[in-house]
């Protein structure tokens, strides 16, 4: 077993560097490349409920003589739909048969309905967990944020009761108390946390006067936020963390690692930096942990936890103030 071996969501990675949702793990080719590049799980990009519907969407009009047919509409939208997801689940059959490392299955929805659907296929045809990337934009000037989070409940619930694959959910920070809904979550028997989502968002091209998509990479600060909540969380609950935003190098990994971590995902570091970077990544690790006389990960993850320090309010609060006298 390798020194950096590591288990999350229940699974045994070789390593805790995760290739995250993007570009890279949409192909057979590209899950085995980020294999051969030594991480040491895979997150399948995510399928798109909106997506789906939108693909679906143009294979009915391209087929109006048909749905001109009684009952023709409803066929044409149900295979139509059918014909996406399949395709997803085949590339997540053929990768589980196909790489050695855990392949995880990820899925953005806008229906309760459609996230049990989806989910009941991932177990049926071989995936090793089910990432649920939900993201409710709190937009609604007349919907409390009690209703939210219900709703976020409501689904994860129903998904836990409805499976026993490993599942983990991939959240932002937006809630009015972070800290309570993950521990509610926790006690629905949930796997893992990927704290946190990257949001996509849009911008305005002001040269057309209209809206454009934005790709919304991470740079090597952004760890921040997902270092302080894993440090304050991950002591208390029975579910594994996994950071996410801003893991770029070996350090942050180390950052990550100490406040009680159980791997990270990379996502912008491999598209910018290429796939070797997993290796230089570990190669930082590994000769830290030979310095630091660690034979495993254990010997030292989470001893910066917030639980586990003498004072653990430096991550609460009180660190904006002192972070405000630090001399430049």
């Amino acid at each position: 077993m390798e020194k950096s071996a590591t288990t999350y969501m229940g699974l045994k990675l070789k390593n805790p560097i995760i290739v995250g949702s993007c570009p890279l793990t949409s192909t057979l080719d590209g899950l085995k490349r980020c294999e051969d590049a030594g991480a040491g799980a895979v997150v399948v990009k995510s399928i798109f409920e909106e997506q789906i519907d939108s693909q679906s969407a143009q294979m009915i009009k391209q087929s109006r003589e048909f749905i001109a047919h009684a009952d023709g509409a409803d066929f044409i939208e149900e295979s139509s739909r059918n014909f996406y997801i399949d395709n997803y689940l085949s590339l997540i059959e053929k990768a589980t048969a196909e790489i050695d490392i855990p392949v995880i299955a990820s899925v953005n929805c806008r229906s309760l309905g459609g996230w049990i659907d989806y989910v009941d296929r991932f177990s049926a045809i071989g995936a090793d967990g089910v990432e649920i990337n939900q993201y409710i934009l709190p937009s609604n000037m007349k919907v409390p944020s009690s209703e939210i989070e219900s709703e976020y409940i409501e689904v994860v619930s129903s998904l836990r009761e409805k499976t026993s694959l490993p599942i983990s959910l991939k959240i932002g920070p937006h809630f009015s108390s972070l800290a309570y809904m993950i521990k509610k979550f926790d006690e629905m028997n949930i796997n893992g946390y990927v704290l946190f989502n990257r949001f996509y968002q849009p911008d305005i091209d002001i040269k057309k006067m209209e809206l454009k998509p934005k790709v919304n990479f991470s740079n090597e600060q952004d760890y921040g936020q997902a270092l302080q909540w894993t440090a304050l969380l991950s002591a208390y609950l029975n579910g594994d963390i996994c950071a996410s935003n801003g893991v770029h190098n070996g350090e942050a990994l180390i950052k990550l690692l100490l406040s009680g971590a159980k791997a990270v995902q990379v996502v912008t570091a491999v598209i910018k930096q290429g796939l070797p970077v997993i290796g230089q990544m570990q190669k930082t690790l590994d000769d830290w942990m030979d310095k630091n006389n660690y034979s495993s990960l254990v010997d030292f993850r989470g001893t910066l936890a917030h639980k586990r320090l003498d004072e653990p309010a430096v991550w609460e609060r009180s660190q904006y103030m002192k972070s405000l006298n630090v001399e430049f």
